[in-house]
């Protein structure tokens, strides 16, 4: 039974726990009266007396040192291993207490150098006595567990230099983005001042400035608003060709 349970934790689609039928509805009303019962006679072994379908309803304590899941063990914190942990022969020097001081990229060809002359070795192994095939497959194994090793340590080198190109990449483009503002409010600036000093081809000339001034201050309201505003009818025409020509000019 126990090999049952261990196979099944260790399959990578494993089926669920047995225990999942013990959670109905009926037990849970069993489990509440037991908890009622036990806190009214305050025995605190009663929680040991519970039937085995019960049990499983009540959670565990968290994990406080390892814990398994899909057969495998997990340390808390969680943290990577050393090689020594697994048991494994390490096939670099170990870096000091104070600094790193191991060049991770010479040792890296040094391992890939070394791989490579044991996958000739084993072609001529395979070719001689292929019998003899697997203390080199080991080997091969070996250094391929130590080359990956020395690739997890750059693994805080390149979240840091990550981090660091995420945060470049943000800076140029709200300056980029800065400059492009900069860019639009110049240039509204620009037309702004220009339509300040732009006189709509002509229509506003001194002889409307005039009319306006006549209509401020003339005692009769009704016939300086006439006289002002009277334009003959057939300066229209030139006036709007004038506009229109003026606007484009101005590019709008």
């Amino acid at each position: 039974m126990a090999e049952e349970q261990d196979s099944r934790r260790a399959s990578l689609f494993p089926a669920p726990p047995t225990f999942y039928t013990h959670f109905t509805p009926a037990n849970q009303e069993k489990l509440k009266e037991f908890q009622a019962a036990a806190k009214n006679d305050e025995d605190e072994n009663a929680s040991k007396e519970l039937p085995a379908e019960l049990v499983c309803l009540i959670p565990p304590k968290p994990p406080t040192e390892k814990y398994q899941s899909f057969g495998q063990i997990w340390t808390l914190p969680e943290r990577h291993p050393t090689l020594k942990e697994l048991n494994i022969p390490q096939l670099f020097p170990e870096p000091n207490n104070e600094s790193y001081n191991v060049d991770r990229a010479q040792e890296l060809r040094r391992l890939s150098k070394s791989l490579l002359l044991n996958y000739l070795e084993l072609v001529g192994i395979m070719g001689m006595s292929p019998e003899e095939y697997a203390e080199k497959v080991y080997h091969l194994r070996i250094h391929l567990i130590n080359i990956h090793e020395l690739i997890n340590n750059y693994r805080p080198h390149q979240a840091r230099e990550t981090l660091i190109s995420m945060m470049e990449e943000q800076l140029e483009k709200s300056r980029q983005e800065t400059e492009d503002n900069r860019k639009a409010c110049a240039k509204l600036k620009e037309l702004l001042g220009s339509l300040s000093t732009f006189d709509a081809g002509g229509l506003l000339t001194s002889d409307t400035a005039t009319s306006a001034d006549t209509v401020t201050s003339a005692t009769s309201a009704t016939a300086t608003v006439t006289t002002a505003t009277t334009i003959p009818s057939g300066n229209w025409e030139e006036k709007d060709s004038s506009s229109w020509e003026a606007l484009q000019q101005a590019g709008l």
